[in-house]
């Protein structure tokens, strides 16, 4: 195992929960109020005065009305229709209710025509909690890949080899091949030992237990 990509896939994974939490949250609380909201028509009138600083703007009516068979329209001096209703995007709070999203961009006065009083909002503080849910979905994606990546990988480990002693113990150990090169010129009966233990290497054989293995070639007569 990977430890350090183990715990940074975990620590991406908790912080991307954080972010759907806070964004969660701030999609919850949002809603008209006294610092948000821009126009009131019942207290500023019919006309909308866009100063263009705000980049998000919804509707809301005043009071639970039925947003899809509520009247509204908001147009300039073209008569060009600015807002775009959408019953199912936003969400009602206590004593008011989401229609829709107003597409303004260029600064001026825009008219309001709608069959009871509506608020219009900076929508601006929508922006956090959108980043936070895209920013987390990502965090939550790459944490993951590296979760699995650093639990799937890391060092291999050592092959391990059991052996019996003559007096019936087991023990384990890793297992190093000695090879000698034999010169042509060598004489025929010649013991070569294959294998030997790195610890028993140099050990008698009355001590360390093993017999070394040895091929013998005899001439033919």
């Amino acid at each position: 195992m990977n430890k350090g990509l183990a715990i940074t896939g975990g620590a991406m994974i908790l912080f991307s929960i954080f972010g759907f939490i806070f964004a969660i949250s701030g999609f919850s609380m949002h809603g008209p109020d006294s610092e948000n909201i821009l126009h009131d028509t019942e207290t500023d009138g019919a006309v909308f005065e866009f100063d263009g600083d705000t980049t998000l703007l919804e509707i809301y009516a005043k009071g639970e009305v039925d947003c899809y068979g509520y009247s509204v329209s908001v147009t300039d001096d073209f008569d060009e229709e600015y807002f775009y209703q959408n019953c199912e995007g936003g969400t009602d709070v206590s004593g008011y209710t989401y229609l829709g999203d107003l597409d303004v961009v260029e600064v001026g006065d825009y008219a309001i025509d709608a069959q009871s009083d509506i608020v219009i909002i900076d929508a601006d503080g929508l922006f956090g909690p959108i980043f936070a849910m895209c920013g987390g979905g990502v965090c939550c994606l790459v944490g993951i890949l590296l979760l699995i990546i650093g639990l799937a990988t890391g060092k291999k480990v050592p092959q391990v080899v059991v052996f019996q002693q003559p007096g019936g113990t087991m023990a384990q150990a890793n297992l190093t091949t000695v090879q000698q090169y034999i010169p042509p010129s060598t004489p025929i009966n010649q013991v070569v030992t294959a294998t030997q233990h790195p610890d028993i290497a140099d050990v008698p054989e009355e001590q360390s237990g093993f017999e070394p293995f040895s091929f013998e070639h005899k001439k033919k007569e």
